[in-house]
């Protein structure tokens, strides 16, 4: 049996979930799984989600066989498993399967009208057009039509339902770059009627951002991953499923080759390595960076520009409300004027892109300022959640 409200024809068959609620956001995860909570009753804004997931984060990925060599995110890669932790969801990830195999089993999601969140490379989706490769971009698929071989899909970056190619799907969902290989990862969310209350709720998530940013203990990157590590630090275990673990939530690691480095100490490493990139890359490559840059903390769905962080602020304010919480709605201000800071890092580079030298000299006082403000940030953030919200969850 189908769900109701959803149309299924056979034959070819074509399957559209129609009464799933997309509205555009900021940020693709957070907006895709506030469209799906409000699909199973739930209406929490996009600032609660990516709070709840406590997502704010940094890491500096460093590996020699990227082009560029550098890359930058301003998210954690588990915002999904500490959102569905806080909120009491069931949560189940897949990855590591083949293209068809993969395809199958979120079909036969959608043919019960479960609407599906998977990972897809940009590059790949032809509504997007997007000019580079990133394989960490979340998308809900809401139906196909196999006659037509398209697919339904809602996305943070357009307005409503759009349609994209089965054969340009599977690209997307089976990419392969660096750093955020897509893997054909799926979800499989549980959604009881009752979530745990707001209030319980804030309090384990402000002290995990706290955590994770601050408190990671640093370690020198070893010469070999552990057991415990995932194959790069945003998918689950490859060929794995069910949740994604902390065994490897320490700052600092080696990951398939690459230099990894999260939190406040990743953005110490980003500020102190920026000056060497102009004698370490060529003009072309350090040109590519710097539009890297750019689309990663700004353009590149980052909850409406500044690396996150005005997002995460925007959470913190609301959250001082619900908890009466003076504290948190000044810790949200200070992290919305940090990311103006980091939109004037990051158009810095966009602007001087043709001359890297250049745009480094002029950028990197402001990135060890950013790494100052955020420690100094997360400190107070700390200590209001020892002093204000302890006790609540």
């Amino acid at each position: 049996m189908t769900r109701e409200g959803v149309r299924k024809e056979y034959a070819l068959a074509r399957v559209l979930i129609e009464e799933f609620p997309h509205r555009p956001g900021g940020h693709c995860s957070s907006t895709a799984l506030r469209d799906l909570l409000w699909f199973y009753g739930h209406d929490l804004t996009e600032e609660m989600v990516f709070g709840l997931g406590a997502g704010i984060g940094f890491i500096y990925f460093h590996h020699p066989d990227m082009k560029p060599p550098v890359y930058i995110g301003g998210r954690v890669f588990n915002l999904e498993e500490h959102l569905c932790k806080h909120l009491g969801i069931g949560m189940e990830v897949v990855s590591g399967m083949g293209a068809d195999d993969g395809w199958l089993a979120v079909k036969e999601m959608l043919d019960q009208g479960v609407p599906t969140m998977v990972h897809a490379d940009v590059y790949h989706l032809d509504y997007l057009r997007a000019k580079r490769h990133f394989g960490g971009h979340r998308i809900v698929l809401v139906g196909y039509d196999e006659e037509r071989e398209v697919a339904f899909v809602a996305d943070n970056d357009r307005d409503s339902i759009c349609e994209c190619s089965l054969a340009s799907l599977a690209r997307a969902r089976s990419a392969a770059f660096l750093p955020q290989p897509a893997d054909n990862t799926f979800y499989r969310f549980g959604v009881s009627e009752r979530l745990t209350p707001l209030s319980r709720a804030i309090p384990p998530a402000v002290a995990r951002a706290v955590r994770f940013n601050l408190r990671l203990p640093p370690q020198n990157p070893p010469s070999q991953p552990s057991p415990q590590d995932p194959p790069h630090p945003n998918l689950p275990p490859r060929g794995g499923k069910g949740q994604r673990g902390e065994g490897a939530e320490r700052a600092s690691f080696n990951c398939d080759g690459a230099e990894v480095v999260r939190g406040v100490q990743g953005l110490e490493r980003f500020a102190l390595a920026m000056g060497g990139w102009p004698d370490e890359m060529d003009e072309d490559t350090l040109s590519l960076l710097c539009k890297s840059i750019y689309v990663s903390a700004e353009k590149g769905g980052t909850g409406y520009g500044g690396n996150f962080r005005r997002l995460y602020g925007r959470f913190l304010n609301e959250s001082a409300g619900v908890l009466s919480s003076p504290g948190l709605g000044r810790a949200g201000d200070e992290f919305i004027a940090i990311g103006d800071t980091w939109t004037s890092l990051s158009l810095t580079f966009k602007d001087l892109s043709s001359d890297g030298r250049r745009a480094v000299l002029l950028a990197e006082p402001i990135a060890r300022e950013i790494s100052g403000r955020e420690h100094d940030a997360f400190t107070a953030l700390e200590s209001v959640s020892d002093s204000e919200l302890q006790g609540k969850s």
